[in-house]
């Protein structure tokens, strides 16, 4: 049966992923991958994680084996209220708080709760795949806003705005990674921040917060204050997860928003997976319960600091006078422009065949621009393979030795 006559216009609009097509390649030892943006295995503490696993499995199995609350564990909603406040949030565990199988299922529900086909969501220019996916999915139109290296900017917002609204289009939220933004690397400036709110404000949209990258902070002094800290009228929702710092297997993220939102994404939650793994909840309660998150937090960083040091090292050597990058202070990316204009795409087939995979930045600009940029993640190579891995793009992009 040809099913295609029968699919949703929805289904129809569905966008595959253009990170999602490198998996094969990300634990391939032929190749050097820059692509992936997958933590490393090597910051997972894996012994302490099969500890708590065992022991939430034998002290009470009766909860993390079987269905649990739609908004997750009391106990781990009140460790993340914790970690919220630590951020500068104030949230109440029982009322603002959304636990999420991964905060890509938290971008599905936003996106199911908010939008309706035809309404604009506006989005920085470059932007998160996975978050552009969500939005499609809902046929909602995406809109680019600039940036440069402190951020999105704030005069070009808003004269988007005022041009969308004057034409009688339906502004639902900004879309934001405010830290280490991925795929650029950046972080919007501390009075971006406060612009980029009372810009909501005056227009009357709502932001969407997404902040997966904020706690692997590299510099001292450098201000990643959620947006959401100073946001009085309930209009910001926060998203985050522990997948960076802690791991991605075990699919746990939040939501954070005002009760009666909240209370509606719990109700799309019910339709998508009626609650997400007890297991991997019950097994992250314990650990923070423990006072074991702070001291995993500062090794996450001081290892990615480390590996984003050999690679923006690497492309001093050999991509100065050819290409600009982000020199980021946190993450897992930097984000590199080709001088000459060339298509990072079409130079990708290259590039493979010497052992070397990256992401075409292209794919992350929903205006059809960034044809010559590349996404490259510092967190999967080591030192000696990020370095003879920008060796090999230098002598295919630029022909040096």
């Amino acid at each position: 049966m040809q099913t295609e006559k029968l699919w949703s216009a929805d289904a129809k609009n569905l966008r595959p992923s253009a990170i999602r097509r490198f998996a094969a390649m990300i634990n391939d030892p032929k190749i050097i991958s820059f692509a992936g943006g997958v933590p490393s295995p090597a910051t997972f503490p894996s012994a302490r994680i099969a500890h708590y696993a065992e022991k939430v499995v034998r002290d009470n199995a009766a909860v993390s084996l079987q269905y649990g609350p739609t908004r997750g564990l009391p106990a781990l909603r009140d460790s993340v209220a914790a970690v919220c406040a630590e951020r500068g949030i104030a949230c109440d565990p029982a009322t603002q708080l959304l636990m999420t199988t991964g905060s890509q299922q938290a971008l599905y529900l936003v996106a199911m709760t908010l939008l309706d086909p035809g309404d604009v969501v506006l989005v920085e220019l470059p932007t998160y795949i996975g978050g552009a996916g969500a939005f499609h999915a809902r046929r909602a139109e995406l809109v680019g806003v600039p940036q440069d290296d402190e951020g999105i900017v704030p005069s070009a917002l808003e004269a988007t705005v005022v041009r969308l609204q004057s034409e009688g289009r339906r502004i639902k939220f900004l879309y934001t990674i405010p830290n280490f933004q991925n795929p650029s690397g950046r972080v919007l400036a501390s009075k971006r921040r406060t612009e980029v709110l009372a810009i909501a404000r005056a227009h009357d949209f709502m932001v969407v917060e997404d902040d997966p990258y904020g706690e692997l902070c590299f510099a001292d002094g450098l201000d990643t204050t959620p947006i959401k800290k100073n946001d009085e009228e309930q209009r910001v929702v926060y998203l985050g997860s522990f997948s960076k710092v802690l791991a991605p297997g075990l699919r746990t993220g939040w939501i954070v928003g005002e009760p009666k939102f909240i209370r509606q994404c719990e109700i799309a939650k019910e339709s998508v997976d009626l609650c997400s793994g007890m297991l991997d909840e019950a097994v992250i309660a314990a650990f923070c319960a423990a006072g074991e998150l702070p001291g995993q937090i500062t090794a996450v960083r001081s290892f990615y600091r480390d590996r984003r040091d050999a690679l923006i090292g690497a492309l001093d050597a050999h991509f100065t006078g050819h290409a600009t990058w982000t020199k980021t202070e946190g993450g897992l990316f930097t984000f590199v422009s080709l001088d000459d204009g060339r298509d990072t795409e079409q130079l990708l087939a290259g590039s493979v065949e010497r052992g070397v995979a990256y992401i075409p930045g292209g794919a992350f600009f929903v205006d059809g621009s960034g044809s010559n940029t590349m996404r490259l993640t510092f967190a999967k190579e080591t030192d000696e393979r990020m370095r003879e891995g920008i060796r090999r793009l230098a002598e295919l992009f630029f022909q040096t030795t």
